[in-house]
């Protein structure tokens, strides 16, 4: 009997070991498992009514939430920006504004970083390398929606602070880990305001015009 009950002791006991074996095979890849089955609708990739939803075909009609958050709709990311001294804060999702950069309402580079795999917390940056130039994002700050059109994106050396720089005018910068589950590199995304470059290109437009005209006035003189 003694023998038996240790038999299936051992039994038991290997089947433990075998799931958190596969468990923990597994576990590394379980994002881009939800994100396979992940609901990836214009409604859920942009939940909030406005400039966003409308750029993405969305029909949402929830109002700009209360609290800061950052929106990417081609990666599903829709996660709160935290504020404080050290990237400690965001052990259980969510991303952190870098505290030396400037806010989103500021003409000045905006910094963002999260991690790209953290334990068993799947809202993170890991899906930031689908990211493409062209595509766009948002920030709601302080009740605003500020919209994003990436302009940018590249791998640089952690020791490549000039990423945080300041700039003159108003930018996102994102980053994170890379590759996947090391800090050997960095994962760049920079964005420019869809505003900014909506008014830039229309003053481009403007000037060429006035230009134009003032070359048809010398001409006829």
């Amino acid at each position: 009997m003694k023998f038996i009950n240790l038999r299936r002791f051992n039994n038991g006991l290997s089947l433990i070991v075998a799931g958190l074996g596969i468990y923990i095979a597994l576990a590394p890849f379980l994002p881009v498992i939800i994100f396979t089955f992940q609901d990836k609708s214009p409604e859920a990739s942009a939940p909030y009514s406005g400039e966003l939803a409308d750029a993405e075909g969305s029909s949402a009609t929830a109002s700009i939430p209360d609290d800061n958050r950052l929106v990417i709709p081609s990666i599903q990311i829709d996660e709160p920006i935290l504020e404080g001294s050290n990237i400690g804060l965001i052990t259980d999702g969510g991303t952190w504004r870098r505290p030396n950069s400037a806010n989103p309402t500021e003409i000045n580079n905006t910094v963002i970083v999260g991690h790209r795999w953290y334990g068993d917390n799947v809202s993170t940056f890991y899906h930031l390398d689908k990211v493409e130039i062209g595509q766009k994002m948002a920030i709601y700050w302080e009740g605003e929606e500020i919209v994003y059109e990436v302009s940018e994106k590249k791998i640089v050396d952690p020791s490549a602070v000039e990423i945080e720089g300041e700039t003159d005018e108003k930018q996102l910068t994102i980053y994170t880990c890379d590759p996947v589950w090391t800090a050997k590199n960095r994962l760049v995304i920079v964005a420019k305001p869809v505003s900014d470059q909506t008014r830039n290109t229309k003053h481009e437009i403007r000037n060429k015009s006035e230009n134009s005209n003032a070359k048809l006035e010398t001409a006829a003189l």
